[in-house]
């Protein structure tokens, strides 16, 4: 069973059972509602939000777990990826035009992105922000659909499902069987290029083609990774947090090896494969580049 689609976090998700349900509105207002409570929390654009205060005060006193666990999970990330994975990048992302008024017009000069350890410090009493802003963009999301999943077995006793996040997806399984999923071609999200499987694995894929936008004043060009390559990197692993940050990674730096249990593919403007490690995934079905 399909859920109507819900809108929230700035992007449409689809939540299928592959169980019974007995009610599916009830269920569905559920996680409208939870989803709802995780963007009032984190969105970079609500002025009211736990990290918008965060960026505007420099400090958060008392701050809910799982708000030091997003955070937390986020320094980590910097270190485990030398430090290519940086939340500080959100006053950068901030004056290239990506602000809450979607202005898309750039400063004259960016601001460089700070050392995430040198100006985040989280205790379980207090979280301190020395300088710059942060942007949950490229680990929000995914640690979202984790904790939703979390949350439908918890206290739904659901076991059989798949959260789809504006292509950021946790699957459990069919009743033991793999989840198929079809991998969107990187110009064009209604065509696939193939499809992969997933069992008790999240996915995510990241592309500069998906928020790109041009400078009213200059003509220049931005996107929303702040990158200048044009690569797209589809990636499975344990969890979607996880997928999510290295899908941005990989589109940022082709060169650093994530662990084993991350798996990517990575395909450039051309179509052409940079990297293929789903090739080691035992439930891997099958995909067919595009070409231009």
């Amino acid at each position: 069973m399909i859920l109507q689609p819900i809108e929230a976090l700035g992007t449409i998700w689809h939540i299928e059972f592959f169980e019974e349900v007995t009610d599916d509105e009830t269920i569905r207002k559920d996680i409208a509602r939870w989803l709802a409570e995780f963007e009032s929390r984190y969105s970079r654009f609500r002025s009211d939000s736990w990290l918008s205060i965060l960026n505007r005060t420099g400090e958060y006193i008392a701050p809910h777990p799982q708000f030091v666990d997003l955070l937390t999970c986020a320094l980590e990330y910097y270190h485990t990826t030398e430090g290519v994975f940086n939340v500080a990048v959100g006053e950068q992302l901030t004056k290239s035009g990506y602000d809450a008024a979607y202005s898309f017009t750039a400063a004259a000069e960016l601001p460089p992105v700070p050392a995430l350890p040198e100006v985040l410090v989280i205790t379980a009493d207090k979280i301190s922000l020395q300088s710059g802003l942060l942007d949950l963009g490229g680990i929000g999301k995914g640690y979202a659909i984790d904790k939703l999943a979390e949350y439908l077995q918890r206290e739904w006793g659901l076991h059989f499902f798949l959260i789809n996040g504006g292509g950021d997806i946790y699957a459990t399984s069919d009743h033991n069987k793999p989840v198929t999923i079809t991998l969107a071609h990187p110009d064009d999200r209604n065509m696939a290029i193939g499809t992969v499987d997933l069992t008790n694995t999240g996915f995510a894929v990241s592309s500069p083609q998906l928020r790109r936008w041009n400078d009213p004043q200059t003509g220049k060009s931005h996107n929303h990774l702040l990158t200048k390559h044009t690569v797209t990197s589809y990636v499975v692993a344990p969890n979607t947090a996880a997928a999510d940050v290295w899908a941005t990674v990989s589109c940022l730096n082709q060169i650093i090896e994530p662990p084993q249990e991350i798996h990517q593919l990575l395909i450039n403007e051309s179509g052409q494969i940079l990297k293929d490690t789903f090739v080691q995934l035992a439930d891997h079905t099958s995909y067919n580049i595009y070409k231009k």
